[in-house]
């Protein structure tokens, strides 16, 4: 992980790890590097995956491994001896566990993506609505600040969609209305004739957001100072839905139960992954409560599931350590029944198991 041995394309990045291991002494707190050390140490002697590498620089997959990683570590410091099941293109869990009755026990870890769902669906439309938006503003000379708030987005809507704005701009000077074609308002203002600039204090009163882009044109020595001529200011809201923000989760389980082993008890730890504590408190529940609906209708393949939070927090005190939040849900009606008394990360004891050392050993 040093940052001498990286390779351009694990370098360059805005890659967790690295980021890390490149803040230097201006921040010497490093949770991330931490925790993959100590799993790693506790996993020694565990044959692991041989992909193992190649997740760990992916941006994307870096936090799914480390998450495989540190339940896998959760199990061992119990005691168990973990058995990783080797990449294949064959649905897998990520591992097994050996257990007295019955044999084996296997797991599979699923971690949700922080913008997942229907914000990804967000990201892929907003990439292909605000280049079409923008070539058709340029061409019709129209300088206007646009801003589209949906909730479900369709890739095929955007070429009637762009017609629809574009028109109404030529027509009006401000305004909002919605979509004939699917849930989208549209709020916009104009900004500058054609050929005239505005000043970067006026377009700073537009919040970019996640989902946003300025465009216009600036001499080279007033980058980012302005004025901006011909500025065309786009942006996308995602309405908040907690139904729609569980769908990953849900997603996330359906995927796994494709992955368990059948003819043997299944674990399946699934990560919400909200990283800051307000959120959580007002989101975890709403991913508990899907979970358990979903578990009532379907997956009889498995047998248990631990819903988890994890992210590196500050105490008050100040000292740097983890929040770790679990919650158990066994399935009600499950083809292998889950074993009574096992002691597993996230068991309703609240056995320890990241970081340090088992309270109960089997």
């Amino acid at each position: 992980m040093h940052p001498a041995r990286m390779s351009p394309a694990f370098g360059w990045v805005t890659h967790p790890l690295v980021l890390e291991a490149t803040k230097g002494t201006s921040d010497p707190k490093t949770p991330l590097i931490d925790s993959l050390e100590m799993d790693l140490r506790d996993l020694e002697g565990i044959e692991l995956p041989s992909n193992l590498s190649v997740r760990l620089k992916n941006d994307h997959d870096y936090s799914k491994v480390a998450y495989e990683l540190r339940i896998a570590a959760g199990f061992c410091r119990l005691g168990y001896r973990v058995e990783w099941i080797p990449p294949s293109n064959r649905p897998h869990p990520e591992f097994t566990i050996s257990l007295s009755k019955p044999n084996l026990l296997s797991v599979e870890c699923k971690k949700r993506d922080e913008r997942d769902g229907y914000e990804q669906g967000g990201a892929r439309f907003w990439k292909h609505l605000q280049h079409a938006l923008r070539v058709k503003m340029e061409e019709t000379s129209l300088n206007y600040w646009v801003k589209i708030i949906g909730r479900d987005f369709h890739l095929e809507d955007i070429d009637t969609l762009v017609s629809e704005i574009i028109c109404v701009l030529q027509s009006n000077e401000y305004g909002q209305f919605k979509s004939k074609i699917g849930d989208y308002c549209i709020s916009y203002a104009k900004l500058a004739d054609p050929g005239e600039n505005i000043s970067m204090d006026i377009v700073n009163m537009f919040p970019r957001g996640i989902f946003g882009i300025n465009m216009g044109k600036q001499k080279r020595n007033q980058i980012m100072v302005g004025p901006l001529e011909n500025p065309k200011l786009l942006r996308l809201d995602i309405i908040d839905d907690p139904e729609h923000r569980a769908r990953g989760v849900l997603r996330n389980l359906k995927t796994a139960t494709r992955q368990v082993i059948k003819g043997i008890p299944n674990l399946v730890y699934l990560d919400v992954n909200i990283p800051e504590y307000e959120k959580e408190q007002k989101e975890f529940g709403n991913f508990l409560e899907a979970v358990k609906q979903e578990l009532t209708k379907r997956h009889r393949q498995i047998s248990a599931v631990v819903i988890t939070n994890i992210y590196p927090a500050l105490t008050l005190n100040g000292y740097l350590g983890w929040r770790v939040r679990t919650e158990l849900i066994r399935h009600p009606n499950p083809l292998e029944g889950f074993p009574d008394g096992l002691v597993f990360p996230g068991d309703d004891l609240g056995t320890q198991w990241l970081p340090g050392k088992p309270s109960v050993r089997v």
